[in-house]
């Protein structure tokens, strides 16, 4: 069984008008967020995925928070370009690329591209994937080439849920 995590970034803060949509860092409430839904994360799922991020500044920062939480060093954290504004066919590729040996992934991202993909797996419609909103497909599947023909939506955490 294979199992991917989305997680939206934290909030972000638009105080510096100056910075590229790529550079703006996460505001206090993006730093309140994402150490409190890693936390409800690791009560529900005992897992330690692999850690995949867009290069966005406030994506990074979101991933950088988890892999402190978790115990992973951020050195392995994965960064990858596509996830910046990327969909379905870009989570779709990530997922894809993965050794069969992982079981288990935590792809960073954004929106409106997650929220449609989420969308895509479940038969409630979400309006919209919160900042450091997490759902996870599951898939009986045993290779990341077949995930997607039985992934379901079996989970959809976000702050307020816990606030």
């Amino acid at each position: 069984m294979k199992k991917v995590y989305f997680v939206r970034h934290a909030k972000s803060s638009w105080q510096n008008i100056e910075l590229s949509d790529h550079d703006r860092p996460l505001n206090n409430r993006g730093k309140r967020d994402a150490p409190l839904m890693v936390k409800e994360f690791y009560k529900k799922e005992k897992v330690i995925p692999l850690l995949i991020s867009s290069t966005a500044k406030r994506a990074l920062t979101t991933a950088k928070v988890f892999a402190k939480e978790l115990d992973i060093p951020k050195k392995n954290i994965i960064k990858d370009a596509s996830l910046y504004h990327g969909g379905g066919e870009e989570f779709s590729n990530v997922v894809f690329q993965q050794d069969d040996e992982i079981d288990s992934l935590m792809i960073f991202g954004h929106n409106p591209g997650m929220t449609y993909f989420a969308n895509e797996y479940t038969t409630r419609y979400i309006d919209n994937i919160p900042t450091t909103g997490i759902f996870k497909l599951e898939s009986s599947k045993d290779q990341w080439p077949q995930f997607f023909d039985d992934a379901k939506l079996t989970l959809f955490i976000y702050p307020k849920m816990f606030l």
